[in-house]
């Protein structure tokens, strides 16, 4: 049986995805590898994740080293397989190109045919940032590629356009590293790549989002006992575990039916009304990190169904198995961080979306109640919410209105079983 080698693709990982940087590789060249086999670990911006083999064979050549970034489509390794056995999958991969071609033509032809007597390969996406920038071929033929032989990739040209210190004037921030001195004992520690892209979203985030935050407080005292009485049996009969979040989470949902304002995208001077709540909370990957998932079209759930839906997307990440589609499209965050002991947060909105909602720890604290018709002071169990907006879209009055809206959902969660 002949042998032929050929080169193996990045996939695509979802609409948004269009870079990924090689994170570890599992084979070194020369090792087998099967069909189905995980042979390495890549990152978007998004999520890790490790990939299988399409096809059996030898790895022959690795063609994007590790921390070596490169684009969707683009070749990473070169495999050696049996020819037979790859035959009819190539078929298949040329009808789908042909069509994708098609598409592909008619929705791109100008981008296309713009830079066609470029002297190197410019991706789709490259050729579309810099026909919307308006650079002429010689233009973008000046700019440094940082790709395999030179190429031109997407962070290449978006720096070209936006200089440091461009933004440094239009911003009045700079992201330049100061000179500092490390006294004995110090150590010098990097971002891990997870937390750099996290670090330049929500810097961003920050600076382009004028954030106001809302508090009010919330007695929690029924939701604390009946969570006692039921968690037990509740457990039983779902095979999942009850948490106060849960309830929390679910009250906002349904906040967020009657405020849909809050559950939008903002893009510069245009807003997005979303039609399906898809809302993210964070959970803890395997090496202690945090990711914000999301359960999509969580308007649809009752009460039972959102608490497994939580938990197994909570699973997902402490496994690494959640799909780049599971952190994409949030349109609006719960952040708990009361579970780690703060009375209340101001937490920062992650753009486009226009609100995150801080749960703070529930406390002890005197409260007032009526029994028999008179007040008594009385133990309650309390806490704190806090809502983070963009006050381009959303006011002060919406923003409490919305969170009075929460603690009368939160009155109401016997309804909900």
């Amino acid at each position: 049986m002949s042998k032929i080698t050929i080169p193996i693709l990045l996939p695509k990982m979802g609409e948004s995805v269009s870079e990924a940087t090689i994170i570890e590789w599992f084979k070194k060249p020369g090792d087998k590898i099967e069909r189905d086999e995980l042979f390495v670990l890549i990152g978007t911006d998004k999520v890790e994740s490790e990939l299988p083999c399409e096809y059996e064979g030898v790895l022959k050549e690795i063609l994007v080293p590790e921390k070596g970034e490169t684009e969707v489509g683009a070749p990473i390794c070169m495999l050696e397989v049996d020819e037979n056995d790859v035959q009819h999958i190539k078929l298949e991969e040329a009808k789908n190109q042909a069509n994708s071609s098609k598409s592909e033509e008619s929705s791109e032809s100008i981008k296309s045919n713009s830079y066609k007597g470029s002297k190197s390969f410019l991706s789709p996406v490259v050729r579309m940032i810099a026909t919307e920038a308006g650079l002429e071929l010689n233009e973008l033929e000046k700019i440094k590629g940082s790709g395999e032989n030179g190429r031109i990739q997407k962070k290449d040209i978006l720096k070209y356009l936006n200089p440091e210190k461009k933004q440094a004037v239009a911003t009045g921030f700079s992201s330049q590293k100061m000179k500092l001195q490390l006294a004995e004992g110090d150590t010098l520690n990097e971002l891990s790549r997870m937390q750099k892209l996290l670090a330049d979203h929500l810097q961003q985030s920050f600076m382009e989002i004028p954030h106001v935050t809302t508090f009010a407080e919330v007695d929690v005292t029924n939701i604390v006992e009946h969570r006692e009485n039921i968690k037990d049996s509740f457990f039983k009969q779902n095979d999942t575990k009850i948490t106060y979040t849960h309830y929390f989470q679910y009250a906002i949902i349904q906040a967020l039916k009657d405020y849909p304002l809050l559950n939008t995208w903002m893009n510069v001077d245009e807003w997005i009304h979303k039609k399906d709540i898809n809302l993210g909370f964070a959970a803890s990957l395997a090496n202690g990190e945090l990711i914000v998932p999301n359960v999509k079209a969580a308007q649809d759930y009752d009460f039972i169904s959102w608490v497994k839906a939580v938990n197994d997307k909570a699973a997902q990440a402490k496994s690494g198995k959640l799909a780049n589609d599971d952190v994409q499209n949030t349109t609006f965050t719960v952040s708990n961080t009361g579970m780690f002991g703060s009375l209340a947060g101001t937490p920062i909105i992650s753009k486009p979306q226009v609100g995150v909602l801080a749960l703070g720890q529930i406390l002890s604290a005197a409260g007032v109640i009526e029994k028999d018709g008179v007040e008594q002071l009385a133990v309650r169990k309390k806490m704190m919410l806090s809502i983070s907006y963009d006050h381009r879209v959303i006011n002060g009055a919406y923003a409490s209105q919305f969170l009075t809206q929460v603690k009368e959902n939160l009155k109401d969660f016997e309804n909900w079983f």
